[in-house]
Formats: structure tokens, C-alpha cells, sequence
């Protein structure tokens, strides 16, 4: 009997694998994507709804502008007409930005310690909205229902084996969770650098922003191992190996705002 049912889950997970491959546009690279697009869109909507309810908006009309001036910007170039984009800044001391499935922009007010211009926001837009288009929201759950299948081939394998779930649970979460999500940053530092250059904004103010941001939070390399997020130095270094591709965008683009307006 356990044998037939890890067949069958096996079987499933084989299925769902060979028929939800998907492509990231401009990095090429295969994804696994489980969720619909209108599925992610409509749990975005939810959670803007939410936290407009649970989060504070920031009523500085500078930061306010600067977000809806280059999101707009941004948004128009990664065509997705069928977003229904929001941009919104939320009052908080901590440094921080997100985009929902859907086109739903938040900025955190402290994140504009960091930016000096709309180049600078930008990059940081940029990379939010590419998280965005490259559906990682839809990837990491996926994810999670391939972690889940696999433990209930794992229960059903090992009579129970709590000690062996557990072991299965640190090991695919090291080995498949977090590495991705530090190859969702990575790529998002690319899409985002090409989504500002097509919208006219200087790509180089990436690596300004970075090494500001860099500098404010710090990271060793332990951290880094099991953090989502790669460390300053590197994530510097990929973006300006990223930069001249970027540059030919920007040179292609129909309007050049270079830095755009400066806030100090």
C-alpha cells in the first residue's frame, strides 16, 4: 500500500514538473510555476488591501511624487497593461520596498534616507517590479508545494519518521528554498536595471544605491550562506558586470532622464 501511494505521489510531482516550466523573460531562465498569473494577481489585490489597512501611508508629498513619477515611468515600459499599478509610500523607519503580483508598489519612507534622485528610486523600483514580472511570488510557492509533496512521500516511506521529516525539512529548505531566493535578487538586479534603462534612467545610479544601501546594513559571509539576500560586495559586483548591456538600453531609450530630480 505505501508502496502505491509513493508511486502515485511521484507520478504527481513528475507530472507537475514537466507541465509547469516556464521562462523568465530577458535572463532565460527555466522556472517551475504552478499558480496561474490571474491566481498571484488576485492574492496581490488581498494583500494591498490589508496592509493599507495595517500599515501606516506616508503624507510627504516629495516622496509621494518622486514614487508615482518613476513607477509610472517603469510601468510603462515592462508592458503589462493588464496590471492595474498602485503606488503607495508607507511611513516606517525601516528601509524597505515590495511589489505585488498585480502592479501593487510599496515604498517604506526610510528607504528615501538612501536615495538621492529618481535614478536612485529607480533601481530600487526597478528591482521591486521585476520580482514582479518574473513571477517569483508564483515560483516560491511552487516551491513550497513540491516541499510539501515530497515530505508526504517522506511520511508515507518512513512510517512517520519524525527525526527523518525534520532532517528533510533543513535540508531541501538550505539545498532548494534559499539559494533561489538569492537567484530571484540577482535576477531581479538585472530585469530592474534593464526596466530603468528602458524607462530613461540612468542604469549606473544602481550601484550607487547599493553601495549606500551595502554599506548601512553590512553582511559577512555566513550571513550571506543562509540569508535571501546577497551580500553588498556582490551583489555590486554582478550588477556592474550587468551595466554595459544596460547602458545600450539606455541608449535606446526615447526619453533620457539621466539622474531625473535630485532630492538633495
Amino acid at each position: 500500500m505505501k508502496r502505491k501511494v509513493l508511486m502515485l505521489l511521484s507520478g504527481c510531482l513528475l507530472s507537475l514538473i514537466l507541465c509547469a516550466c516556464s521562462t523568465v523573460p530577458y535572463s532565460g531562465r527555466s522556472q517551475l510555476l504552478m499558480t496561474s498569473e490571474t491566481e498571484e494577481v488576485a492574492m496581490g489585490a488581498s494583500a494591498w488591501k490589508d496592509l493599507q489597512k495595517q500599515e501606516k501611508l506616508d503624507s510627504n508629498q516629495t516622496y509621494n511624487a518622486a514614487l508615482k513619477r518613476v513607477g509610472t515611468n517603469i510601468s510603462k515600459v515592462v508592458n503589462k497593461p493588464e496590471y492595474k499599478w498602485e503606488f503607495k509610500v508607507f511611513a516606517s523607519k525601516t528601509p524597505n520596498a515590495f511589489c505585488l503580483p498585480g502592479g501593487k508598489v510599496g515604498v517604506y519612507s526610510a528607504l528615501f534616507d538612501y536615495t538621492a534622485n529618481d535614478a536612485e528610486l529607480a533601481a530600487v523600483v526597478g528591482h521591486e517590479i521585476a520580482h514582479a514580472i518574473a513571477r517569483h511570488g508564483g515560483e516560491r510557492m511552487s516551491q513550497g508545494m513540491i516541499q510539501e509533496l515530497g515530505a508526504e512521500t517522506l511520511k508515507a516511506t518512513t512510517k512517520n519518521n519524525q527525526a527523518w521529516q525534520q532532517i528533510y525539512g533543513l535540508t531541501t529548505n538550505a539545498a532548494l528554498i534559499l539559494p533561489y531566493s538569492r537567484t530571484h535578487e540577482y535576477e531581479s538586479d538585472y530585469l530592474g536595471l534593464i526596466f530603468m534603462a528602458q524607462a530613461g534612467y540612468d542604469p549606473r545610479a544602481a550601484v550607487s544605491f547599493w553601495k549606500k544601501f551595502g554599506q548601512a546594513g553590512g553582511s559577512g559571509k555566513f550571513t550571506q550562506y543562509i540569508s535571501t539576500h546577497p551580500a553588498g560586495e556582490d551583489r555590486i559586483a554582478e550588477i556592474e558586470k550587468k551595466l554595459p548591456e544596460a547602458m545600450a538600453f539606455y541608449d535606446k531609450a526615447p526619453v533620457k532622464h539621466g539622474l531625473g530630480v535630485k532630492y538633495r
